[in-house]
């Protein structure tokens, strides 16, 4: 609205000073012809009018247009007045210059002053027509223009009227040109703002990062860096705590982030917790590791809401302009490959690009889009390594491993993949369709006869801190039809250290159910054990690092000994991996472990292999 005022008073004092040179210019050839004509005393009242307005002239370019308006108006009526009394009157040509102001007035004046002229006017004209009349004063007439009186007045009072409605239509339709642009300048702001910036945080998006970037690097000689910030633990507060949490996150950690920026620097949101910084203050590569150790410090403070006390750790990778790419596509891809560099070794850090980490960068990508097709197109399956009862030598369960086969790679064991799909997040689908299909596997085994039979499925972390992962093995349990006594779940201890309340209440929930949790790999994780009365673990998968050599290495037997011996106590049934010969499976059983598995019994085998497998143990040990 200030805008628009401001745009409506230049426009006046431009017409004032337009309409002050037309008056400058008639009043001085005035001056001179009524010099000429001997005149002298009218020359003088011309030219001090006309230095009177110079005062109009100053007043516009000091854009006070009102008291420009009013002086110049008011100076020239009453000289128009004068000479009208000085010489004919109301039948004086002179009154032609009456709704001429009148015009002007209602172009560059205000409702108040063209009242106060019109009333002037007319009381001027009434009173000179009076005083006339009764005889008390008579002005000059000259009878060449006495037989036109009557029409210069009806003119005079035609061009008033038609001044006023002038005046009337053109302030009505002034305002409402003048809502109109004001409407349309805010609503211009709003689409700048929706294109330009995130509407959650209000930082510039995408589209501007680029533009700023590209501001940015036209300067010659002009280092630009990207960092790349990806928030490490997100995804677990977002499903756990619900969205609005996690707005209120990302509206918190944008605060931080702005806070950073220096006068050349700026924070933008790229997408869902995905930030770029554009720095132009950082000189050299010193300069912008501690910007980059500062965000990892900020980003680090606890951030309280609703009661919850959220910690976020950050990965960043950067880039530098020109150094590692000349365009912002080209520079925000290594930035971002170099981010995921820092999260691969566990996130909280920051790395710069170089050529390793791009051809590392490439291998992820085809990986992480060959493991998507793969889903899609049905790739996988599940091998079964059997699990042996040591006292009766029978098959007891097996652990389900997922094998991938690649139609040009040929069969990909999950070392070579699985960290990739930890990293891309695809571990949750591929870990739900390995459940279902456990799941299924097992009933047709149970249905086959094996009815003393569980199956034991890994887990990932990510899996189990989903808030919908109860629900995803009751969907399993539910769509095989298999009883929940039958499956058993594997975790590592590092995922039990986190001990939070959801985690608890997901275990709680599912060994209600009937499901059974195993601690996988045991011993090689942390050493504080409390995590075994806090949950409900039923099996101690003993590392096959301790098992292998246990007959010759007595550190081993002593290690394997003591979990056995912790196990019973309790309460907890324990399984040996690793076995590869006669002389440990015996050594085992001595030692009272209670199952294990490994090549001397068998491989991991394919579904068919693995039930012609369990048929011959049956028939040899019965």
């Amino acid at each position: 609205m200030i805008k628009n005022k401001t745009l409506h008073s230049n426009i006046k004092a431009k017409r004032l000073i337009q309409i002050f040179w037309a008056v400058e210019l008639t009043l001085f050839l005035s001056s001179i012809q009524k010099a000429y004509l001997g005149e002298y005393f009218h020359s003088f009242l011309i030219v001090l009018t006309n230095i009177i307005l110079i005062a109009v002239y100053l007043l516009a370019k000091q854009q006070k247009v009102q008291f420009a308006a009013t002086l110049a108006l008011s100076v020239m009526t009453i000289f128009a007045t004068f000479f009208m009394w000085d010489h004919g009157g109301i039948y004086d040509p002179i009154l032609l210059a009456y709704p001429c102001l009148l015009i002007v007035a209602s172009m560059v004046g205000y409702k108040k002053l063209f009242i106060s002229l019109i009333t002037f006017m007319s009381v001027s004209i009434l009173l000179n027509t009076v005083v006339n009349y009764q005889g008390w004063y008579i002005n000059e007439i000259d009878s060449s223009y006495i037989d036109s009186s009557i029409t210069i007045s009806l003119i005079i009072l035609l061009i008033s009227y038609i001044s006023w409605m002038v005046y009337s239509d053109f302030h009505i339709l002034w305002n409402q040109l003048s809502d109109e642009h004001t409407q349309a300048l805010v609503s211009k702001k709003k689409i700048e703002k929706l294109i330009h910036h995130d509407i959650l945080t209000g930082l510039p998006n995408r589209m501007m990062a680029h533009s700023i970037f590209k501001e940015a690097t036209s300067k010659n000689n002009k280092k630009v860096c990207l960092m790349f910030i990806d928030i490490d633990n997100f995804k677990q507060v977002n499903d756990g705590l619900g969205h609005k949490t996690g707005d209120e996150l990302l509206k918190e950690l944008s605060k931080r982030l702005s806070n950073e920026m220096k006068n050349l620097d700026f924070a933008c949101r790229f997408a869902g917790d995905e930030f770029v910084i554009i720095l132009q203050s950082a000189k050299d590569e010193e300069v912008i590791s501690q910007m980059a150790q500062s965000i990892i410090k900020t980003i680090k403070t606890p951030f309280r809401y609703q009661n919850n006390e959220l910690f976020c750790t950050c990965s960043i990778g950067i880039s530098v302009f020109p150094n590692d790419g000349d365009d912002f596509d080209a520079l925000i891809q290594n930035a971002d490959t170099a981010m995921y560099h820092s999260k691969s070794i566990g996130g909280n850090s920051f790395h710069f690009f170089n050529t390793y980490m791009d051809r590392q960068g490439h291998n992820y990508i085809a990986v992480v889009t060959d493991l998507r097709n793969a889903l899609k197109e049905g790739e996988f399956e599940l091998y079964f390594q059997p699990q042996i009862d040591l006292l009766t030598q029978k098959i007891i369960g097996a652990e389900a491993l997922i094998r991938w086969n690649h139609p040009k790679k040929g069969l990909i064991f999950p070392d070579s993949f699985i960290p990739q799909a930890e990293k891309s997040g695809l571990i949750v689908e591929i870990g739900e369709w390995v459940l279902q299909s456990s799941c299924t596997s097992c009933k047709s085994f149970i249905e086959l006869g094996f009815s003393e039979f569980s199956i034991a499925v890994n887990v990932s972390s990510q899996q189990l801190k989903r808030n919908n992962f109860a629900q995803t093995v009751h969907s399993a349990l539910k769509n095989s039809n298999l009883p929940a006594k039958h499956l058993e779940l594997e975790m590592t201890e590092s995922l039990l250290i986190d001990n939070s309340l959801e985690l608890k209440q997901t275990v709680t929930y599912l060994s209600d159910l009937g499901v059974s949790f195993s601690i996988d790999d045991f011993g090689t994780g942390y050493s504080n054990l409390s995590y075994l009365q806090e949950f409900e673990i039923e099996v101690l998968k003993i590392d096959r690092t301790f098992v292998k050599d246990i007959e010759h290495n007595p550190k081993n037997k002593a290690l394997v000994t003591a979990i056995i011996q912790m196990a019973k106590g309790l309460s907890l049934r324990t399984v040996a991996e690793g076995v590869e010969s006669q002389e440990v499976a015996s050594l085992l059983k001595a030692l009272h472990c209670d199952s294990g598995q490994g090549y001397y019994w068998a491989k991991a085998l394919p579904e068919k292999e693995f039930i012609a497998f369990s048929k011959k143990c049956s028939t040899t040990y019965d």
